[in-house]
């Protein structure tokens, strides 16, 4: 697992995480059908963050430090919650989201991806005593579907040793 250091200046505040939240995204996003960013600069640009980000070939992108505050998840969920994306691999935009919503209801994580998502997650939960993992869409069903039924989430949760 490589780490790659891109702290991300969106989130305020300073907290003591007792959840997770998974969350995918297009690992090259564009809001006009033409213009396409990698994964972490779209967060920025969009002025959104989360605290680690997973590349398709396992690199992991450091983005928030574990105790400040990511803005992941909408209100009422980014404090106290670590928030973690897997990219789903290839281009998406706004516009074409219900290919992403396909994308995300078919396997789409990399060897190398899960186990790098499952390194940090289990890493998370023994500093952290977390026993509280959470889907995007458990915490905004009405506005979100990721990480989608294409995520190994029984499996994921018996890997990073948290009973469901």
């Amino acid at each position: 697992m490589n780490t790659i250091h891109a702290h991300n200046k969106y989130g305020r505040g300073h907290q003591r995480p007792d959840t997770i939240i998974v969350h995918s995204m297009g690992e090259f996003l564009s809001n006009d059908d033409v213009n396409y960013i990698y994964a972490p600069e779209y967060l920025e640009l969009t002025k959104v963050s989360a605290h680690v980000i997973v590349a398709p070939n396992g690199d992991v992108y450091r983005c928030r430090a574990d105790e400040e505050i990511a803005w992941h998840a909408g209100s009422g969920f980014n404090t106290d919650s670590l928030g973690i994306e897997f990219m789903v691999p290839g281009k998406y935009s706004w516009a074409t989201r219900e290919n992403f919503y396909t994308a995300i209801s078919k396997a789409y994580l990399s060897d190398e991806q899960y186990q790098s998502g499952v390194d940090v997650c289990k890493a998370w939960v023994d500093k952290w005593g977390i026993k509280s993992v959470k889907r995007h869409s458990d915490v905004a069903p009405d506005r979100k579907k990721d990480p989608g039924s294409g995520f190994p989430w029984e499996q994921f949760l018996i890997d990073i040793g948290v009973s469901t």
